[in-house]
């Protein structure tokens, strides 16, 4: 932190309010300049001396002076107010007599002149007497010449005074130094050199501001852009070079006039540069200091000004002038001849002591945190404020704090709601004054407080087989539903009223509750409640209890129906279970009053030996399967004679309470069934019949009971078709190997409806002969059928030499009656062979034995049914067509027409070869052509024009084709093809619809001139 020091005269403390301030004075005249080389070490420029201060020695130059620079590091040069340089004690005899304004017989009097620190470059201005005309000059310019070692700055524009406000900058990142001028004793008028380029600011507006009282310039963002200052009568003001003709703002400050300010931005780090001093004088008189707050860059410095309050009251003399070492030390003249030079030395770092460890902020809440710090120098101190664990919950807004004496900052906490778990995270606080090597670390914890207790559960979910807890029944869990408000919790917790089962818990609160399973308890009437309550806890809190009612119902379950795993039973006995419920019945013991009823369900679990299990409920019996069927007990019948079979059966007991079904444990057991036969004689046979069809009836025979160890028994069932008006009118019988199966019956061949009856016994053969069931008469009846003829099925092919021969089947239409005798009568033409009738078939062959008469003509035949028991018979006329087999071959050829082969048509040649040893004479031929056009005046047959038939542009017919055996025929016509496509051929040759003609094998392919047909020649 900064630190204020006041001590009067030379090393003199008596009279100072404070002791942080040290206040030396000139031993003559009034000061004029001052120039700061390092901490300690200082140049005071009075009218008439240099006072040199370096570690508490004093040396002087006792000639008028403008200013100072340092040549050497421990050399001090000072600048007369003619310009004329003179090093202290001698020690740069180089410089020693020059003369930075000309000894031209002109009187100059410098008013300002800077050199950088490291004395590279300097700056100067001076009133040329006795009209006081500026002239400006510097080390950057070369000398002219004269007796000048610095050369003239060209002035951007006339009418300029020369003032002793100036402010210089070392060569910045371009190489370039700078320096700002006050130009006028009236307005805030400037000149900014860069380098030796001149760019003048006027002041401008409807009140301009005054002229400067002090100034100061900082390098800025980039070397054409540096940062300015400036103090008036008014105020203090910055602005940016380089950026607008009147670039300068007033910066919010106290009333008075800042009459010397200085600022450093190199010395800073990024907690905060920037440091700034100035002095100001109030409408009072007095004089009073102010501290700039470091800003974090890029933040522009100097824009907040708290005023140090260690300064000592009583200061009336006007500040002059203010030059500070980097941001540590600091020397301010005053305008008067004694007490005239006050230092300043920031010598502690600031305290942190005075920040609290500690915030805490409660979920859902929001707080405001002022994090102030009044150095104990009285310094403004800048606050850096970063969250050490990036995620944390806490929104944190900052805002500079409403002070001008005070340093710190405005937090703005806030924190969500439903934050379910204390944390803590921490702020990182850095304070800093300006000073890299002042900058003063602390951890502020940050407590963000769980305060919302979670909402009471709404209550459990009751999780227990059979939907409802009963005495003695399974246990059951009673799972907590989470609350509506609050926090997820992590786990439950449970109480458990007075009288009534204990809870067990498991890590999440999940309770189980395991009813109890005395006799006492379960085998009494009534259900019993219990109000438990349960609490939900997120980790740090508990809900409100709620009460979860749980209502035991009595009775519960029924107990496992046998207590033995293996049961023997005899082939046809019945088996029940052994046990229902804890509270029927038992030996010695009354049944409990109101006990629902028990039933038992049985399933088979396996039976490889095929074991008759039949449910008896009441008077029915059911078949039991895999499926849970209910019954009393259930009746086993083995399907052997001689071993004993093994079967499991599955059984549970089953009672219903309160309107619940509950199911006792099942019993499985291994049952051993011992055989037992049923006697055919104390079994009725049964028979079922099919609808009869025309020639048989079919029908099925079981016995009831059924007949068991058929197998091993001489049983035969007996099944007669008889006459019902005359039983020794007996049709058919059959003797079949078994006591229950399907049988068939021939049925007497007629047309005409009739009534039978079916006689069945079941029989078994015994040593002492034999054993038969009651015999069972079953009538049935069957309809009449018409008798109806079909088609003929078959045909007749006409052969060379053999004439037309085949065999016809006459058909039956579906339903008609096929008992009939058929008659068999051809027609006059053609002349056959005697008829071959065989069944509902006949042989036809004609007398004939040539293809030309026969082929195509139709042969009449007329046939003639009759049926037994049919009303009328039935008579039906055929005419039968002779086909043939193909006898004709068809060959073609193609080759082109006209002269030479661009004609654009094609002739067609097609022979036809008759395979046989028969003349034929009427042979139709048919000829169609695909991609060319037929030119029908250009058929010819066997070289001779014919005029065809059935003409169109692809196809042609011609008639009475004559044919000789193993004769041919030429058949010619020309074709104009069509464009890119080849044409294709086919014939047909027939004889009277018939077609007699082979199929013609497909086209070879070729180019050649007579090439096959459907080859372009």
């Amino acid at each position: 932190m900064r630190v204020w020091r006041i001590i009067l005269g030379l090393g003199l403390c008596a009279g100072v309010a404070r002791a942080e301030w040290r206040n030396v004075q000139t031993q003559t005249g009034i000061p004029k300049d001052v120039t700061v080389f390092r901490p300690g070490f200082f140049a005071v420029a009075t009218d008439t001396q240099l006072y040199v201060s370096r570690d508490g020695g004093v040396t002087t130059l006792n000639e008028g002076m403008a200013g100072s620079f340092l040549r050497v590091p421990d050399c001090v040069v000072g600048i007369r107010t003619d310009g004329m340089l003179r090093s202290v004690g001698g020690c740069s005899p180089a410089d020693d007599g020059k003369r930075l304004f000309p000894d031209d017989g002109n009187e100059y009097e410098v008013r300002a002149v800077r050199v950088t620190a490291d004395g590279g470059v300097g700056y100067a201005v001076a009133a040329e007497l006795p009209l006081m005309t500026p002239q400006f000059r510097s080390s950057l310019v070369p000398p002219d010449g004269g007796t000048a070692a610095w050369g003239v700055l060209a002035p951007p524009q006339p009418g300029q005074t020369a003032q002793p406000q100036l402010a210089v900058l070392p060569p910045q990142a371009d190489g370039l130094a700078q320096a700002l001028f006050s130009v006028s004793s009236a307005k805030a008028n400037f000149v900014w050199y860069r380098g030796t380029s001149a760019v003048a600011y006027t002041a401008s507006g409807i009140t301009p501001p005054n002229s400067a009282h002090g100034v100061a310039l900082l390098p800025g963002a980039t070397p054409d852009k540096p940062l300015a200052f400036f103090g008036n009568d008014t105020g203090l003001f910055r602005g940016t070079l380089g950026t607008s003709a009147n670039p300068f703002e007033p910066i919010p400050l106290a009333p008075g006039a800042v009459d010397a300010l200085a600022l450093d931005v190199v010395s800073g780090s990024i907690a905060g540069t920037g440091f700034g001093l100035l002095l100001l004088k109030q409408a009072d008189g007095k004089v009073t200091a102010f501290s700039a707050e470091p800003v974090r860059p890029p933040a522009l410095p100097g824009t907040l000004w708290r005023q140090n309050t260690d300064l000592p009251t009583g200061i009336t003399q006007s500040a002059l002038q203010l030059a500070c070492a980097d941001a540590s030390y600091c020397v301010a003249i005053l305008n008067g001849p004694a007490q005239n030079v006050l230092i300043y030395q920031n010598a502690n770092a600031p305290d942190v002591n005075e920040l609290p460890g500690s915030v805490r902020v409660d979920e859902g809440t929001a707080q405001d945190v002022q994090l102030q710090l009044r150095d104990g120098d009285g310094d403004a101190v800048r606050l850096s404020v970063t969250v050490r664990a990036p995620g944390s919950p806490l929104t944190i807004v900052q805002a500079p704090l409403d002070s001008r004496e005070d340093s710190g900052l405005k937090l703005k906490l806030t924190a969500p709601p439903a934050v379910c778990a204390s944390q803590t995270s921490y702020l990182d606080v850095v304070a800093s004054d300006g000073l890299r090597a002042h900058d003063t670390p602390k951890a502020i914890a940050l407590e963000l407080r769980h305060t919302v207790a979670p909402g009471a559960p709404q209550g459990a979910v009751l999780a227990v087989d059979g939907g409802a807890f009963f005495m003695g029944g399974p246990p059951g869990t009673l799972t907590p539903t989470r609350g509506t408000t609050g926090c997820e919790p992590v786990k439950y917790a449970w109480t458990t009223p007075a009288r009534a089962p204990v809870l067990t818990e498991d890590a999440m609160g999940v309770a189980t509750l395991t009813p109890p399973s005395t006799r006492a308890d379960r085998c009494k009437e009534g259900t019993t409640s219990y109000d438990y309550e349960v609490r939900a806890y997120d980790g740090e809190l508990s809900s409100l209890p709620a009460t979860v009612p749980v209502q035991l119902h009595p009775w519960g379950p029924p107990d496992a129906p046998f207590t033995s795993g293996t049961r023997e039973v005899y082939s046809g006995a019945a088996l029940g279970p052994q046990a229902t419920h804890l509270c029927a019945a038992a030996p010695g013991t009354p049944a409990t009053p109101g006990l629902p009823p028990v039933s038992t369900f049985w399933s088979v679990l396996e039976n490889p030996s095929g074991v008759s299990v039949l449910a008896l409920l009441g008077n029915s019996r059911r078949p039991v399967g895999s499926e849970p069927l209910e019954g009393s007990a259930v009746l086993l019948a083995s399907a052997t004679c001689v071993d004993t079979l093994q079967l499991k059966l599955r059984a549970f007991n089953r009672i219903t309470v309160d309107g619940y079904v509950l199911d006792g444990p099942p019993s499985d057991v291994d049952v051993a069934v011992k055989p037992r036969w049923v006697p055919v004689d104390a079994v009725q046979a049964e028979v079922t019949l099919e609808p009869p069809e025309e020639r048989k009836v079919r029908g099925r025979v079981t016995t009831n009971p059924p007949v068991n160890c058929t197998g091993m028994r001489a049983l035969s069932t007996v099944v007669t078709l008889e006459d019902p008006a005359d039983p020794s009118r007996v049709f058919d019988t059959r003797t079949y190997p078994w006591a229950a199966g399907t049988f068939e019956l021939d049925l007497p061949p007629t047309c005409g409806s009739a009534s039978y009856t079916v006689r069945t016994r079941v029989q078994e053969a015994v040593a002492e002969g034999s054993v038969k069931t009651p015999e069972v008469l079953t009538p049935f009846s069957r309809d009449a059928r018409k008798v109806e003829l079909g088609e003929l099925d078959g045909e007749l092919i006409a052969t060379c030499g053999e004439g037309a021969r085949g065999t016809l089947r006459q058909t039956i239409p579906e339903g008609a009656c096929t008992a009939v005798d058929l008659t068999w009568t051809p027609g006059e033409s053609p002349a056959l062979e005697p008829l071959v009738p065989q069944g509902d078939s006949v042989t036809l062959a004609t007398v004939d034995t040539q293809l030309e008469p026969l082929v195509g003509e139709h042969v009449p035949l007329t046939v003639t049914a009759t049926g037994e028991g049919a009303s009328e018979g039935k008579t039906r006329t055929h005419a039968v067509r002779i086909g043939a087999r193909p006898f004709v071959t068809v060959a073609r050829r193609t080759e082109t027409t006209g002269v030479g082969t661009d004609s654009g048509q094609f002739g067609v040649t097609v022979t036809l070869r008759n395979d046989t040893a028969c003349d034929v004479s009427s042979i139709r031929y048919a000829e169609t052509v695909s991609g060319a056009q037929v030119l029908p005046r250009s058929v010819t047959l066997n070289g001779r024009p014919v005029t065809p038939v059935e003409v169109t542009e692809q196809h042609f017919e011609v008639e009475q084709v004559p044919l000789p055996a193993g004769a041919t025929a030429t058949l010619t016509y020309v074709v104009r093809p069509a464009l890119l496509t080849a044409p294709t051929y086919s014939g047909t040759a027939t004889l009277r619809e018939v077609v007699v003609s082979r199929a013609e094998a497909p086209p070879a392919s070729t180019s050649a001139a007579g090439a096959p047909a459907g080859a372009r020649a």
